[in-house]
């Protein structure tokens, strides 16, 4: 009989005993109600790292809401929303008007590709913050579940249909849009410790520099167009930082609280027994 010590990790790994490779998942498999967490975390992952595409590659250029003679289409003013801006950056929502249901007389067929890439990708954070409700553990999980429904819901509603026809149900797209982006600022000063603060700073910045760094005039720090517009970017990717930063930090609370839990369980079956 081999002493308990001698049975020790350093022990198990010198006779060959190694652990499985996928021996870290196992704190997640213990614990399936971090599941939800975890795959909400991964959707505003997602869409952080869209948006950021996006803008690098300048996904609004060919929309019907950006016909300002810069990408060798005639100028027509009444569908030119951010002339002065171009073709550095414009508002977000431009790239993503393709939606079958949307005015179409303009429209390039990249942005009806781009639109349901948007929306197929937004539907893993919409389910997934959808079970993360489904399973909340505190109120806070309902927020962020709200808040993960917010990229699918933008999509979904073009700002087209109120800026073109008009129509009551393109409303939404705004209504959307500022509730999430609000909610994301709001819920970050309730995330312990307040990590995405500085972010929002770090990305108003770091778009900037983007921006001069292909061509721009250092004075769009200042300019009123160029601030509205990378206010924008700057607050839909922290909202994704928000989102992400929350369902990790909460993740691994829990998990640190399971645990102790289960330590405590242990001591009291021992003492009991």
């Amino acid at each position: 009989h081999r002493p308990a010590a001698f049975w020790s990790h350093d022990s198990r790994q010198a006779c060959g005993h190694r652990r499985h490779p996928l021996h870290k998942l196992a704190p997640l498999m213990a614990n399936p109600s971090a599941l939800p967490l975890v795959a909400t975390g991964l959707g505003h992952l997602i869409m952080g790292g869209l948006v950021a595409v996006m803008f690098r590659q300048r996904w609004w250029t060919g929309d019907i809401m950006v016909q300002c003679g810069t990408d060798g289409r005639p100028k027509v003013d009444d569908h030119c929303a951010c002339g002065g801006t171009l073709p550095y950056i414009c508002w977000l929502s431009e790239g993503i008007n393709g939606m079958p249901y949307a005015p179409k007389e303009g429209q390039e067929p990249k942005i009806v590709h781009q639109s349901y890439i948007w929306v197929a990708l937004a539907t893993f954070p919409a389910l997934s913050g959808t079970w993360l409700v489904l399973r909340r553990q505190r109120k806070l999980d309902v927020c962020m579940g709200f808040l993960s429904w917010i990229y699918l819901l933008v999509g979904l509603f073009p700002d087209t249909m109120w800026f073109l026809e008009h129509n009551a149900i393109g409303v939404l797209h705004f209504v959307c849009a500022f509730a999430g982006l609000g909610l994301a600022f709001i819920l970050q000063f309730f995330v312990k410790p307040k990590l995405t603060v500085p972010l929002y700073i770090a990305f108003f910045v770091a778009i900037n520099v983007a921006m001069i760094c292909d061509g721009a005039e250092p004075s769009i720090f200042f300019d009123a167009s160029f601030v509205a517009l990378t206010l924008e970017w700057t607050f839909v990717v922290g909202s994704a930082a928000v989102g992400v930063t929350y369902c990790v930090i909460e993740h691994f609370s829990r998990l640190s609280r399971a645990r102790t839990d289960s330590r405590f369980t242990g001591i009291a079956l021992v003492t009991n027994a």
